[in-house]
Formats: C-alpha cells, sequence, structure tokens
C-alpha cells in the first residue's frame, strides 16, 4: 500500500471536486456473455459463482483505479484488493464472507468455498458486518435468484473510508437465444474513478469470460 500525493496525482481536480459531493456514488451496469464460463463450471463440476468470481478479481485487480481507496482522510493504493462476499445461511440469514485473494485459480478456489463453508457453519451474523479498516475489499453479492436489470446499493455516506469501497453485484445467468447472458453492476465513489475504467473492467471480464479455459488454468 502505497499514499497517493495528492498534489502530484492527475486526479487531483475530480478528486477535490467529487469528494465534497453529499452523494458521490455512481453505479454502471452491463449486459455480460457468460456461456462459456457456464459450460466450463457445469463440465468440471465447480462453482459457477466461485469461477466467476475470480473472474472479476483478476480482471479488477489489474486495474489501479480499482485499488484505490480512502483511508484516514488520504488516498491510498492498495497493492492487492480482496473479495468480500455475502453467503446466505442455512436459516436464511445473511452473513459476510472474506476470502484472500490468489492469482493462481486452483488455491483461490479451494480458499472461497472452504471459507464458504466455514462461514454457514459458524453462523455468526452478529459479526457478520464488522468491517476492517484496512478496505482492501470489494464488496460483492450474488442474486441468483432473478435476472436483474438494475442495482442500488446502500452506502453511509457519511462514512467516507466505507463508501469508498466499490460495490459488485451480479444476477441469475439466462439463456437468450442460446447464449447464457447475466446483468452485472459496478458502483464506486466518483472521487477515485471514473465511467471510462468501469467500462474497461466490464471489458476485460468480458474478455476473460470469451477465453475462459485460458483463465481457469
Amino acid at each position: 500500500m502505497k499514499k497517493i500525493d495528492l498534489d502530484r496525482w492527475k486526479r487531483k481536480i475530480p478528486y477535490e471536486n467529487f469528494i465534497g459531493y453529499t452523494n458521490p456514488i455512481f453505479s454502471l451496469c452491463t449486459r455480460l456473455d457468460v456461456t462459456n464460463l457456464y459450460n466450463a463450471s457445469k463440465a468440471r463440476k465447480t462453482s459457477f459463482f466461485t469461477d466467476f468470481l475470480y473472474v472479476v478479481m483478476k480482471s479488477l485487480n489489474s486495474l489501479e483505479e480499482f485499488r484505490l481507496r480512502i483511508l484516514k482522510g488520504e488516498v491510498v493504493l492498495y497493492d492487492v484488493i480482496n473479495p468480500s462476499y455475502i453467503v446466505m445461511s442455512d436459516s436464511g440469514v445473511i452473513l459476510t464472507c472474506r476470502s484472500e485473494m490468489r492469482d493462481n485459480y486452483a488455491e483461490f478456489y479451494a480458499n472461497v468455498r472452504n471459507d464458504i463453508e466455514n462461514t454457514k457453519k459458524s453462523g455468526n451474523s452478529a459479526n457478520a458486518f464488522n468491517v476492517t479498516r484496512d478496505n482492501n475489499y470489494f464488496f460483492i453479492s450474488c442474486m441468483p435468484w432473478t435476472d436483474l436489470m438494475s442495482v442500488n446499493n446502500p452506502y453511509d455516506l457519511k462514512d467516507a473510508e466505507n463508501s469508498s469501497i466499490p460495490r459488485l453485484t451480479w444476477g441469475k445467468a439466462v439463456n437468450e437465444n442460446g447464449r447464457m447472458k447475466m446483468m452485472m453492476d459496478i458502483s464506486a465513489h466518483h472521487a477515485l474513478i471514473d465511467g471510462e475504467p468501469v467500462c474497461r473492467a466490464f471489458n476485460i471480464i468480458q474478455n476473460s469470460l470469451n477465453d475462459i479455459e485460458k483463465v481457469l488454468k
């Protein structure tokens, strides 16, 4: 992690503009073609959620803009961002599960599946939303029960540090004319990131999905 020198930062003017907004959060969504991943996960008998999570984490970590956070009133750049995602307990209560990002697919997959099982077994909803102040996470929600069209994430806008963490949301993969399509939304703090890097992120994710056998190796 390193501190960003605002006086030398290319985003100084946009940052100083948007940091004072009452609501500096913006959201963009797109429709991804997940056919290749859907088929690969089915053939491998692996979790589609975990496989897609790996694609997303690899893609977003490759972009500096997505590794920026506000910490103690300063802008910092993390080396690596980890996933913090929602899982459902057996009793139907949502719990937060956090995993360590790994470049190696097999290691990442094993860790996430183990973390999910341990979180479900603990069922500890009392501490589910205690957020580490490191902020080197993405907040992630998957809602596979419906084909989403848009998302509006909750924010405590008085908490600039927490609000600087991007929210990632995707819905149900559905068949459209023989192709599996899925909506994904990225919600981010405009003081740290603009629309172009978000669109670039969507394109990187889609390119990875198109060449999924190379990614999941």
